[in-house]
């Protein structure tokens, strides 16, 4: 009778000993683990030089998807779109995030058929065509996919971003060769927005 009060006792006392180990190792887990959402905070920056956010355009110059590629910036900006930009981001507890780079059309009263408006996005840096762009047909507007961050906007490009990295990008758009040209003068604007994905 004594063996056995000594065997469940010892069996009372390792039991509330794992107890013990058990509830100290989840409250551990709980307080580094519990509730991400109040370390994780990311805010991102969008950096681009005066109306660069904006591109406009007529239809008085169509060009060729070759010449599109190689436009740059000119002080008559109202003939094709271009914009340099770039993004980066203040992170808290995480060390990248998704983005998404859209755009939404300006509404004009005499609006070019988005089916003539050629977008080519490329790195900055390199001046290499970023992926969906990197093909030898040059989506036009149309052809763009809605994007996640507003049912209204076109995605331009989805990414990952690092902490403490700095993208930079250059939009280049133009009015198709195939468009017909009218005496009718007609204009397409589109603003562009960057959005932190979940």
């Amino acid at each position: 009778m004594k063996h056995l009060r000594i065997n469940s006792t010892l069996f009372i006392v390792i039991f509330l000993i794992l107890l013990s180990i058990c509830v100290f190792t989840g409250c551990l887990l709980l307080y580094f683990h519990g509730d991400n959402n109040v370390f994780k905070n990311a805010t991102i920056v969008f950096s681009y030089s005066d109306d660069s956010s904006k591109l406009l355009m007529d239809s008085s110059m169509p060009v060729t998807d070759a010449i599109g590629k190689q436009l740059s910036f000119t002080p008559n900006q109202n003939k094709h779109g271009y914009s340099e930009f770039s993004i980066s981001s203040n992170m808290e507890g995480m060390n990248s995030i998704h983005y998404e780079i859209y755009a939404k059309n300006i509404g004009v009263s005499t609006e070019l058929a988005t089916n003539y408006v050629k977008l080519y996005l490329t790195d900055a840096d390199t001046d290499l065509p970023l992926d969906g762009y990197d093909s030898d047909v040059v989506p036009t507007y149309r052809d763009l996919k809605v994007a996640a961050s507003d049912p209204a906007g076109k995605k331009i490009y989805s990414g990952i971003l690092n902490k403490d990295e700095i993208q930079s990008f250059r939009l280049r758009m133009w009015l198709a060769d195939t468009y017909p040209i009218t005496t009718e003068t007609r204009s397409f604007g589109i603003l562009l927005y960057v959005k932190v994905m979940d």
